[in-house]
C-alpha cells in the first residue's frame, strides 16, 4: 500500500540502562532440636504463577505505540519533532503564534518568531502550519513523546526501527517519487551526516542494517499521512494500540522549499516481540 503524501518543509534538529539487582540469600543454621517429622507441603501450593510481563518490554510497548504516527516520517523530519516535543510549552506557545498568524509559513514565518525565547527545534516547526495544528491539536502526545525521548531515547530510535521494519514487510513502506527508503548497512550508518552546525545524533546500531527515509527531491519534504492501525499491519500487542492523529484541516498543502538539513542515524536493534500483557 503507497502512502498519501502531504508536502511539508523540513528543516532538522539533532536526536537506557535497564538495571537488573539480584537478593543475596542467606541460610542460617537453626539451633538443633528434637528430630520431627516432615509434613510435605501441599500439591496445590507448588502451583506455578505466570511471570508477569517484563517491564523493559512495557517500555518498548509504550514507545512504539507512541512513536506510530511518526515513525515513516523522513529521517530529517521526524528528529526535528521528536526535539521540537522535548518543549512542550514552547510548542504551545508556537502553535498559538502560527494559529494568530495563519498567512505566514515557510522562511517568512522563520524570521518571524526570530526573536522568540524558543528551542530553535521549535522555531522552524512554524515554517509549516500543517505540522503546527497537528501538535496543537494532540498536546498530550507531544509531551508523552518529549518525555520519552528524554527519558529513553535509544528506546524511542529502536522503535521507529521496528515499525519501518514492520511497514515494508507490509509493502506499505517503499521508495516513491517522494521518498527515498534504503536499508543502510551499519557499518555505513556508524555516523551522521550534517549540512549544518546543529550537533547530530548518532546510535550504535545492533543489526546489520538500518532504514532510512530520505527525500527523493533533497530540497523538498514531503509528509506522508497514514492510518497507523493499518499501515503496519497486525499490531503486536493490542494492550498498547498504536496512536493516530488525524491530520488537521487547516495549512496549505503546496511543498516549500528546505532550508537546513541535518540526516540522523537510526539505529536499527535485533527484533524483540512485544507480548500482550
Amino acid at each position: 500500500m503507497t502512502l498519501p503524501f502531504k508536502p511539508l518543509i523540513a528543516l532538522v534538529c539533532s536526536a537506557g540502562l535497564f538495571a537488573a539487582s539480584g537478593v543475596l540469600y542467606v541460610k542460617s543454621r537453626a539451633p538443633e532440636a528434637p528430630a520431627q517429622a516432615t509434613v510435605p507441603a501441599p500439591e496445590k501450593m507448588q502451583a506455578s504463577v505466570p511471570a508477569p510481563v517484563a517491564k523493559n518490554d512495557l517500555y518498548h510497548c509504550a514507545n512504539r505505540s507512541m512513536v506510530a504516527p511518526v515513525a515513516l516520517y523522513p529521517d530529517s523530519l521526524l528528529s526535528q519533532v521528536l526535539m521540537a516535543s522535548t518543549y512542550p510549552a514552547n510548542v504551545v506557545q508556537a502553535v498559538q503564534w502560527s494559529r494568530d498568524n495563519p498567512t505566514l509559513q515557510g522562511d517568512a514565518a522563520i524570521q518571524a518568531v526570530a526573536s522568540q525565547p524558543w528551542d530553535p527545534s521549535v522555531k522552524s516547526l512554524v515554517a509549516f502550519p500543517q505540522l503546527m495544528a497537528l501538535m496543537g491539536e494532540n498536546p498530550q502526545w507531544v509531551q508523552n513523546l518529549g518525555d520519552a525521548f528524554l527519558a529513553q531515547p535509544q528506546d524511542v530510535m529502536d522503535a521507529v526501527q521496528r515499525l519501518r521494519l514492520l511497514a515494508q514487510q507490509t509493502g506499505s513502506l517503499k521508495s516513491t517519487p517522494q521518498q527515498t527508503v534504503t536499508s543502510v548497512p551499519k557499518s555505513s550508518a556508524s555516523t551522521a551526516v550534517t549540512t549544518t552546525t546543529t550537533t547530530s545524533a548518532s546510535t550504535p546500531a545492533a543489526s546489520s542494517t538500518v532504514i532510512k527515509i530520505e527525500p527523493a527531491n533533497p530540497q523538498v519534504v514531503y509528509v506522508p499521512n497514514y492510518n497507523p492501525a493499518t499501515v503496519y499491519g497486525a499490531w503486536p500487542n493490542t494492550a498498547y494500540p498504536p496512536v493516530y492523529l488525524p491530520p488537521p484541516l487547516r495549512g496549505s498543502s503546496l511543498p516549500i522549499v528546505l532550508l537546513k538539513v541535518l540526516v540522523i542515524v537510526w539505529a536499527s536493534p535485533p527484533p524483540m516481540p512485544c507480548s500482550a500483557a
